[in-house]
C-alpha cells in the first residue's frame, strides 16, 4: 500500500509528545512478573485479531515527585519508561516498544532505562524494543497489514483520577486556556489517523475497562498489600489526637507509615478534614487547627507498586463525639456494615444503594443520603477512582475491588462524616481489606487514648 507522507509539523508535534529527556529506575521492588503481562496482553491480542493498539507512555514529570507510568501503558507492561510507546500487531500477536535512548549526560544525572538492560525484550516478553525515532516511519510498515486502529479516545487516567475524571480536566483546562490547545492526551490520536487514514477506527477504553474490572489474583495481592499499609497509617494517625493539633500532624504521621511499609507514594491528595472543612469533599489544605468539639476524617490511601488503597475514618477531636455526632456516625457505620454483608457475586451496585438507603432511612437521615445522590462508592486499582462498569445494573463479580464510603452531611452545620474501606468481591461474598483500622465506636475511643507516634 502506498505510504502516507509525513508533514514536519505532524513530526513535530509527535517528537514533542513522545520524546522524554529524563529517567527513572526501571527496577521494581519485587522480582518482574512477566507471565503476568504476557497474559495480559495475550487477552487484548484476542480482542483484536485485525487490528493494531497503541498506547503512549506518560511523558516526563517536571516537578519533585516520582514518576508514576500511565496507568493502561504500565497494565500492559510493567515497565516504567517516560516516553515510551507500546504497539500490539493483532494479526502476528507482536509487542514492540518505543523508547527513548538516554544521553550520556542523563545517564550520570537519572540512572539506567530500558536500554541499559540486558535481554531486555525476554525479561518484558516483548518481541522488539527500538528508538523512539523510528516509531512514525514504522506504523507505514505495520499499518499495512491491519483493517483497524485502537487507541484511546481520552486520557489514560491516572494514579488518582479515572478516564473521565481527567478528560473532563483537561478539556476544562483548554477551554480555559489563552491559546486553547487541544488536551495532551488527544495530541497523539490525531496524528496516528492522519499516518493511517485508511484503517478504521476503534477505542481501546471499552476493551482495557474490561479487562481491568476484575482483578487478578497477582493484582488482588498488591492491592491487599497496600490496604494494610493504608489502614495502618490511618490507624496510627488516629492515635493520641487532641484539640490544638493541625490537621497536617495527622496527615504527616500517616505519610511517614506509609512510607516506611515501602508505599511508593499517595494514592491522592490526602484529605484531613476538621470542622467546617469537613464539608468540602476533596479538601487538602490541611493547615486548619483542630479545635475541641470537632470532627476530623481522614481520607488517604497509599500507592503500592502501583496499585492503590483508599480509607476513611471520621473521629472527635476531644476524644468523645457529641450525641449529634455519634447519632451520625452510628448511621454511616451500620451502613458500611452493611453494603459490605451485602456484597457478593451476583448484586448490583443499584442494589448496594437501596440496601443503604434502608438504613438511612432507619437513622432519620434519608433526605440526606438521597442529597448525595445514593453514593456508595468507587471502583478501585491503578487508579483510585478505577474503571467501572457504566451500567450500574451489571453484576458485581469475584476479582472486582469495590471501595464502600456511606457519606453523611448536614451542611448547614457545616459537618460532613464518612467511612471507607477497600472491599474485594470473592466468590462467597466479600474481603475488607482495610479492616485493620477500627471502625467501632469504643474501638476508636480507646484507639484516641493511645500514645501517638513521637513525630506528631
Amino acid at each position: 500500500m502506498r505510504r502516507r507522507s509525513i508533514s514536519l509539523h505532524h513530526l513535530f508535534v509527535a517528537a514533542i509528545m513522545l520524546v522524554s529527556v529524563a529517567a527513572v529506575d526501571i527496577f521494581a521492588q519485587r522480582p518482574f512478573n512477566k507471565a503476568e503481562f504476557v497474559a495480559r496482553r495475550a487477552k487484548l491480542f484476542e480482542k483484536i485479531p485485525d487490528g493494531i493498539a497503541i498506547i503512549f507512555a506518560a511523558r516526563d514529570q517536571h516537578y519533585p515527585v516520582k514518576f508514576r507510568q500511565a496507568p493502561d501503558f504500565y497494565y500492559l507492561t510493567g515497565i516504567e519508561e517516560p516516553g515510551a510507546v507500546l504497539v500490539l500487531m493483532g494479526p502476528t500477536k507482536g509487542a514492540f516498544l518505543f523508547a527513548p535512548r538516554r544521553s550520556e549526560p542523563q545517564l550520570r544525572a537519572d540512572g539506567p532505562g530500558i536500554w541499559q538492560l540486558d535481554k531486555r525484550e525476554e525479561v518484558y516478553g516483548l518481541t522488539r524494543v527500538q528508538p523512539i525515532e523510528e516509531f512514525l516511519p514504522m506504523m507505514a510498515f505495520f499499518g499495512s497489514r491491519p483493517k483497524k486502529l485502537y487507541m484511546f479516545t481520552g486520557s489514560q487516567g491516572n494514579v488518582q483520577n479515572a478516564r473521565e475524571e481527567l478528560d473532563y480536566y483537561e478539556l476544562l483546562e483548554s477551554a480555559q486556556s489563552i491559546s486553547g490547545a487541544v488536551p495532551e492526551s488527544r495530541k497523539g490520536v490525531g496524528v496516528i489517523r492522519e499516518l493511517l487514514p485508511h484503517l478504521e477506527f476503534q477505542p481501546l477504553n471499552p476493551l482495557l475497562d474490561e479487562m481491568r474490572w476484575v482483578k487478578s489474583a497477582y493484582e488482588i495481592e498488591l492491592i491487599k498489600k497496600s490496604s494494610e499499609i493504608g489502614a495502618e497509617g490511618v490507624k496510627e494517625a488516629m492515635k493520641g489526637t487532641r484539640p490544638g493539633m493541625y490537621e497536617y500532624e495527622l496527615e504527616a504521621v500517616a505519610r511517614y507509615v506509609y512510607t516506611k511499609r515501602g508505599a511508593r507514594g499517595d494514592a491522592f491528595r490526602p484529605i484531613v478534614a476538621s470542622g467546617p472543612n469537613t464539608i468540602i469533599l476533596h479538601y487538602s489544605a490541611n493547615n486548619r487547627q483542630m479545635m475541641d468539639g470537632d470532627v476530623v476524617y481522614m481520607d488517604y490511601g497509599a500507592d503500592y507498586e502501583y496499585y492503590n488503597s483508599d480509607v476513611t475514618r471520621s473521629w472527635p477531636v476531644n476524644g468523645r463525639f457529641t450525641p449529634e455526632q455519634e447519632k451520625m456516625y452510628r448511621c454511616i457505620l451500620e451502613a458500611r456494615d452493611a453494603i459490605i454483608a451485602a456484597m457478593k457475586p451476583g448484586v448490583t451496585i443499584i442494589q448496594l444503594q437501596d440496601v443503604a438507603a434502608a438504613v438511612y432511612k432507619r437513622h432519620g437521615y434519608e433526605k440526606e443520603f438521597q442529597a448525595l445522590g445514593r453514593y456508595v462508592g468507587h471502583t478501585i486499582g491503578l487508579s483510585t477512582h478505577d474503571v467501572e462498569m457504566r451500567d450500574r445494573t451489571r453484576p458485581l463479580v469475584a476479582g472486582v475491588v469495590f471501595n464502600v464510603e456511606p457519606l453523611l452531611e448536614i451542611a448547614e452545620k457545616k459537618i460532613h462524616m464518612r467511612l471507607e474501606d477497600t472491599v474485594l468481591i470473592t466468590p462467597t461474598g466479600a474481603l475488607n481489606m482495610t479492616a485493620g483500622v477500627p471502625a467501632s465506636l469504643d474501638e476508636i475511643y480507646a484507639l484516641i487514648r493511645q500514645k501517638a507516634l513521637s513525630i506528631n
